[in-house]
């Protein structure tokens, strides 16, 4: 293991090409066939709305090679993308693999966009297929296509999950197509991150860096073949699609995705599957342990936690290892890092795992000031990251720039410290970035759709402390009265037109707000204003 610099905050570890996992996705599957035949390689179960199955690594690597030559025997060519839209579906996964063995590039879809946001994501990569749900939300998906198809015209298939992959996969069972050879640095995955601009920022993420990071990840928390876990990660976030999905793979793990996280059938399924492990936001574990008969469950075999998506306190770290008798360790990372960026080991002690703790291998952190200088250790700065799951570039930014400064290094917009011993400590946000519930809230974004509607005026959105789900959306609005009454009204037109998760909780309307002498609005006075009239503290 590389050591950091012992007086500056900066950890630099240059993993060994040959070191990295330089395949594809379809490689990988295909080796991990080999190894592990009969290994569960995903198991659904007793989950609602969803067929049970237990696919081995067998399985899933010739379903995905019938699947990838049925994409090319219709008519997708290299290099196409196609979106995947949907729940936690089995399918999801299949199509994931043989898209990456047709040399396809897939864009992961929130099955809570709306109509307009889809047709953003869609257009924004030129999609030529969208793969979906038959239901999404409690609403038929096909209905919701028909209506915006016409407003993407590079999209020429539309299939569904059952029945339009079954044919698919059938079709391929027969077919004499030959799988083209891709290279491990193609892009493969895009997935959207909104940004300071409001505009969802399409990153770009190649088969190695996928791979690296979501093995490194696994390696990390000593995850190895035939052991079971379960995830609640969703698969359009980073978290679920590449991180669980593909670490289980490269090390032959038994992958229990959550269909739809309910709190009471996670706990059967842990119990009953007899899983190892459970991979989640820190709110889904407050949520098992509020189910009334939790103590009747059987999860001894649990022998690790791990959290994500938020900083939590080490009270609550402490409060899940004593319910469910289980290590509990915290995990940091993002999208344009193919996930884990840092993790503690599993060894050490509790104020450690619950930071960001150390370097995944290969990986190079350092804090910087104002003036990109590395500062000295313990001293707050913004978080920059180089390493082997670097995405290769956001691709749609309106300067045309990549996301990455020009020597390589990521700015991830955290502010953080490191110790002499090279742990990290997540310390605020460089950016204004709200983190509900292990779900990423951009208040520019929100900010933006508010002020579409003409009886806003102006409109400060910004996170507020919240015990279930660590930070909730608040939106501070001045407005036109004789357009908008009351708070409710907004929340009212907001469901029609953005996601659920993005509604704000708390509404307040105002005559002014504290601003600066250039005339910016003073978020932080607002927060401690809200955080005193409503007893947040």
């Amino acid at each position: 293991m590389s050591k950091p610099n012992l007086n500056l905050s900066e950890w630099v570890d240059n993993l060994p090409e040959s070191e990295l996992m330089s395949i594809s996705l379809g490689e990988l599957i295909e080796s991990t066939a080999t190894k592990f035949p009969e290994t569960e390689a995903l198991v659904y179960s007793n989950q609602p709305d969803v067929e049970d199955i237990r696919w081995t690594y067998k399985d899933l690597n010739d379903m995905s090679t019938n699947l990838a030559k049925g994409f090319i025997d219709i008519g997708f060519k290299r290099g196409d993308t196609v979106g995947v839209w949907g729940p936690n579906h089995p399918e999801w996964i299949l199509a994931e693999y043989a898209l990456a063995k047709a040399g396809l590039k897939l864009v992961t879809l929130n099955p809570l966009y709306k109509e307009q946001e889809l047709i953003f994501a869609l257009n924004t990569v030129s999609a030529t297929g969208l793969i979906h749900a038959d239901v999404i939300g409690g609403a038929l998906s096909i209905e919701i296509i028909d209506k915006i198809k016409s407003e993407i015209p590079s999209l020429n298939y539309i299939y569904t999950f059952d029945e339009g992959l079954k044919k698919l996969m059938s079709h391929g069972e027969n077919s004499e197509a030959i799988l083209p050879n891709v290279n491990p640095d193609d892009i493969f995955m895009i997935q959207y991150t909104s940004g300071t601009t409001g505009v969802p920022k399409a990153a770009q993420m190649s088969h190695k860096a996928l791979i690296t990071s979501s093995k490194n990840s696994h390696v990390r928390w000593q995850i190895s073949s035939n052991q079971r876990v379960c995830h609640g990660f969703p698969l359009f976030h980073i978290g679920g699609s590449a991180c669980m999905t593909l670490g289980a793979a490269a090390t032959g793990a038994v992958s229990l995705p959550l269909y739809i996280f309910k709190p009471d059938v996670t706990l059967s399924i842990l119990q009953n599957e007899r899983c190892s492990i459970f991979i989640g936001a820190p709110v889904l574990l407050t949520a098992m342990l509020e189910v009334p008969n939790f103590k009747e469950y059987d999860l001894s075999s649990l022998k690790c936690l791990v959290v994500g998506g938020s900083n939590p306190p080490i009270e609550l770290l402490k409060k899940f290892s004593e319910a469910f008798k289980a290590d509990v360790i915290n995990g940091y990372g993002m999208t344009e890092t193919c996930g884990l960026t840092s993790t503690a080991l599993p060894n050490d002690p509790p104020e450690l795992k619950a930071i960001a703790g150390l370097a995944l291998p290969g990986v190079s952190l350092k804090v910087v000031n104002d003036e990109y200088k590395v500062v000295e250790n313990d001293i707050p700065g913004e978080l920059l990251y180089k390493g082997p799951g670097l995405m290769q570039g956001y691709g749609n930014l309106p300067d045309g720039s990549s996301g990455i400064n020009s020597d390589g290094w990521f700015p991830t917009g955290d502010l953080a410290t490191m110790n002499k011993d090279g742990y990290i400590n997540i310390v605020g946000r460089a950016k204004e970035m709200i983190i509900r519930g292990g779900e990423n809230l951009y208040p520019i974004e929100i900010e933006n759709y508010l002020l579409e509607h003409p009886g806003v005026l102006e409109v400060a959105v910004i996170g507020l402390p919240d015990k279930k789900y660590d930070e909730e959306c608040c939106a501070v609005v001045r407005v036109d009265s004789e357009s908008l009454t009351e708070p409710q009204e907004l929340k009212e037109w907001c469901k029609d037109r953005i996601s659920r998760w993005k509604i704000p909780r708390y509404i307040f309307f105002v005559s002014s707000f504290p601003i600066t002498p250039s005339g910016k609005i003073q978020k932080y006075k607002l927060q401690e204003k809200y955080i005193s009239e409503l007893n947040l503290n």
